[in-house]
């Protein structure tokens, strides 16, 4: 049995490990929960399927990608994205023709006036839905990131780029949400950057 002056020293240790964890704890809690419960004032959605009009050139883990372009006109603060695959070869009312699709938000950048040797477009990446093992959640949500200016969803042209790992041959829609400017597809069916 242990002494009282144990128990004395021992209590008071297990609180103050407890509080610094509450203490740690409960910010992140408030900054998952301010990104996430945000009411969006705008809609706007997208379909298109893994046809050669949408092909991109980069590939995801060297599988095809394909790629959506909008266009936010007013600075935003955060931006929802949500996508659903289907894969297009199941016909059958037993199986549910649901796939998981990974993408990648990125901002597009006009270089052409530093004559890079890279091209005259750049694409920073914004967000992307998957983790380090190519696991996916169905949106993701992305915000500015004060300071770093490439990471500012300012106004201007953005690229969605995805790929499903599970079918070669599926269709998607893409439910982009925002508040203070609606989320414009401005590209072709091509991809073209305009």
């Amino acid at each position: 049995m242990p002494e009282r002056s144990d128990i004395r020293t021992y209590l008071p240790r297990r609180l103050m490990a407890a509080a610094l964890g509450a203490v740690l704890f409960l910010p992140a809690c408030g900054a998952t929960r301010q990104t996430q419960d945000r009411d969006y004032v705008f809609k706007n959605y997208y379909r298109g399927a893994s046809t050669r009009e949408l092909l991109s050139k980069e590939k995801m883990d060297n599988r095809p990608s394909y790629e959506v372009f909008f266009s936010l006109e007013k600075p935003e603060e955060c931006i929802r994205i949500t996508v659903s695959a289907r894969n297009r070869a199941v016909n059958s009312t037993f199986m549910d023709p649901s796939v998981r699709a990974c993408f990648v938000v990125e901002k597009v950048l006009d270089v052409a006036r530093f004559n890079l040797r890279t091209g005259n477009t750049l694409y920073v990446e914004m967000g992307r839905n998957y983790d380090i093992n190519w696991k996916p959640e169905r949106e993701a949500v992305v915000c500015t990131v004060k300071d770093f200016p490439l990471k500012k969803l300012t106004p201007g042209l953005y690229r969605i780029r995805l790929t499903s790992f599970e079918a070669a041959d599926f269709s998607f829609s893409i439910a982009i949400a925002s508040n203070e400017a609606q989320a414009i597809v401005a590209a072709t069916a091509s991809g073209d950057v305009p």
